[in-house]
């Protein structure tokens, strides 16, 4: 009984921290067939998934700091109510603006489950114990965008765009019940006694931590090359390729088959720090070649096959530089984690769109690499913050 428990909770979490992969990924084969459907520009669709990246970095800045004044299981069971409800209304939208603002509330809710996810995980575990969690965390999540890109590519063969956001409804209310599950893991004693607008002061907290900043600003920088990709991948495969929405979708599921091992195998660095540089400078080595290839015309295999490396990069350094935030700031995981979880999804509502300016395959070499460098360039100075200020070893 006790480990059919602890399964439940670790795939009601896994769940609820792939509420990005979710969000984003699902429509993504409906891309090109949503300007026809909403009679608008490929812009304004594009606009569509920045709009609710910036509702998921949004989304994380409030309820992470309220998670930890006022626990983590009421803001996570309204965060739920909402996504079901503002999918719902994604299914009726025959607007592109009220379809707009509604995938800005489909990202304010599902911020709810990817920071109180971690918080949760930040409360029940800690060190190493929590490191290895995390990572287990994101393997289990890595099928969601397995699965998305392609139950969305087939929902397409069956239904219009409109089949892919009733399936995301039905996922939420699952969701929702599966939550009912989750019992309270910030005990009274331990949370915050600031006042709601108070609260918020928790940031400087972790602004004025060095380790934990350097690390969140270099995850922030990594995840522009993931964004970036995201938005890009449906015109370059389906565009550039020829490729159909099924075709894409397995090439999008073994990407984040990719980033699921690379989970797995972060786990097993004795410190943390190592795998956060190995990941970085191993993912500025695929978008150089990445670029190389796309802009020199190399076929979709060639482009794919580097596209693997760069996401098991990816993975291996995600869940290593989370664990060491978390650690870090361990009596402010929820704004912590809040923090972490933004900082990206803002980059990402800013990288998305520019992937559509101009020529795409310029666009999209020119955006990876600048995320390439940045990112490379910040682990090496959170690394020597880390040995410089780090409270644990096996970071």
């Amino acid at each position: 009984m006790e480990n059919r428990r602890k399964l439940l909770f670790v795939v009601t979490l896994a769940g609820l921290s792939a509420f990005g992969p979710f969000v984003t990924d699902m429509y993504l084969p409906a891309l090109p067939v949503l300007p026809e459907a909403f009679s608008t520009s490929p812009l304004a669709v594009q606009m569509s998934m920045s709009v609710c990246m910036f509702g998921l970095a949004l989304g994380q800045i409030f309820i992470g700091p309220l998670s930890d004044k006022f626990g983590r299981r009421m803001p996570l069971l309204l965060s739920m109510l909402l996504f079901v409800v503002a999918t719902f209304c994604c299914v009726l939208a025959s607007d592109i603006y009220f379809f707009i603002a509604m995938r800005f509330f489909q990202g304010i809710a599902g911020a709810g489950g990817i920071v109180l996810s971690r918080s949760i995980s930040s409360d029940k575990y800690s060190g190493m114990d929590l490191a290895r969690f995390l990572a287990l965390i994101a393997a289990v999540h890595s099928i969601a965008p397995v699965a998305a890109p392609i139950v969305g590519g087939l929902t397409l063969t069956f239904m219009d765009w409109r089949g892919i956001f009733i399936f995301l409804f039905i996922l939420g209310i699952f969701l929702l019940l599966m939550s009912c599950s989750i019992e309270e893991s910030l005990e009274k004693s331990r949370r915050s006694a600031l006042s709601i607008f108070s609260v918020f002061k928790l940031y400087k907290n972790v602004f004025l931590d060095k380790v934990a900043f350097m690390y969140i600003v270099q995850q922030a920088a990594m995840s522009i090359i993931l964004f970036a990709y995201i938005s890009a991948s449906p015109f370059i495969f389906e565009g550039i390729y020829g490729l159909n929405p099924v075709q894409f979708g397995g090439i999008f599921a073994a990407n984040a088959i990719a980033i699921g091992v690379g989970a797995v195998l972060s786990a097993k660095f004795r410190r943390r720090r190592r795998a956060v540089v190995f990941g970085a400078f191993g993912a500025l080595a695929g978008v150089i070649v990445e670029s190389i290839l796309i802009c020199g015309g190399a076929g979709a295999a060639s482009m794919e096959i580097v596209l693997l490396a760069t996401m098991l990069m990816y993975g291996l350094a995600v869940p290593a530089a989370a664990a060491i935030v978390l650690d870090s700031q361990h009596k402010n995981a929820g704004t912590a984690s809040a923090l972490l979880g933004a900082l990206p999804f803002f980059l990402g509502s800013l990288a998305a769109p520019c992937t559509g300016l101009g020529n795409i395959k310029t666009a999209f070499s020119g955006i990876i690499i600048f995320g390439g460098i940045l990112s490379a360039l910040l682990a090496m100075v959170a690394r020597h913050y880390q040995k410089k200020y780090g409270p644990t070893t096996a970071s």
